[in-house]
C-alpha cells in the first residue's frame, strides 16, 4: 500500500467520519454503479438504522467486533472501511450458521475514486487473521447483493463460496442477497 495511506482500527473519534463514509460508499456502490433505484426515503431509513454514528460507536466499543479503516495520512480523509464480528442467524439466515460462534464480515467498502489501489486487499489481510484469532476454527460469513458480480469475484478470490441466499430490505425495497462462506483454515 502507498505510504500515504494507513490501515488502522477505528476508535470512537472516527464515528462521524465513518457514518459519512458509509453513506457515501453505499450510494456510490448501489445507486451509481449497480443502478439500484433506491428512494431517498429508503436510504434515509437504512442510514438512520445502520449507518449512524451511534451504530458505529456500538461496533467500536464491542470487544467481539472490529472496525478498520483506511486513512489518507496527508489529510485525515477516510477512504475505505470494514466491519467484522459475530455472525447471527438473524442477519444470515442459513441453517449452518452458529450464532455468536461463527464470524461475519458485515461490511467492506472503498470509495469509488480510491479503488484499484489495493485497499480491499489490505482490509482482507487484517480481517482474515482477526477472524481466525477471535473465532478460531469457525467459518467466516458475509452477504453480497446477487447482482454485484465484481464483489462476488473479489470474495471468491479469498476462499468464499456461495451457499444460498435470501431477500433483504433496504427500506421498502426488496433485494436478493447471496450468503457466502469461507471455511476455517485448519492449522
Amino acid at each position: 500500500m502507498d505510504a500515504q495511506f494507513v490501515v488502522r482500527r477505528a476508535d470512537i473519534s472516527d464515528i462521524d467520519a465513518l457514518s459519512h463514509l458509509c453513506q457515501i460508499t453505499i450510494r456510490e456502490a448501489s445507486m451509481e454503479e449497480l443502478f439500484i433505484p433506491y428512494s431517498e426515503e429508503d436510504l434515509d431509513s437504512y442510514f438512520r438504522s445502520s449507518a449512524s454514528p451511534e451504530n458505529f460507536a456500538k461496533k467500536i466499543n464491542d470487544p467481539q467486533q472490529a472496525v478498520w479503516l483506511v486513512e489518507d495520512k496527508t489529510n485525515g480523509e477516510l477512504v475505505a472501511y470494514a466491519v467484522a464480528g459475530p455472525c447471527d442467524i438473524e442477519d444470515i439466515p442459513h441453517p449452518d450458521v452458529c450464532s455468536n460462534k461463527d464470524a461475519a464480515l458485515n461490511r467492506l467498502y472503498v470509495r469509488r475514486d480510491r479503488r484499484a489501489r489495493g485497499f480491499g486487499q489490505q482490509l482482507m489481510n487484517v480481517i482474515l487473521p482477526w477472524s481466525e484469532e477471535h473465532y478460531p476454527a469457525r467459518p467466516l460469513w458475509l452477504t453480497v447483493w446477487s447482482q454485484n458480480f465484481k464483489a462476488q469475484r473479489f470474495y471468491t478470490h479469498y476462499g468464499f463460496t456461495n451457499v444460498g441466499g435470501c431477500d433483504y430490505y433496504v427500506g421498502e425495497r426488496k433485494e436478493h442477497e447471496f450468503f457466502m462462506k469461507r471455511e476455517a483454515h485448519k492449522s
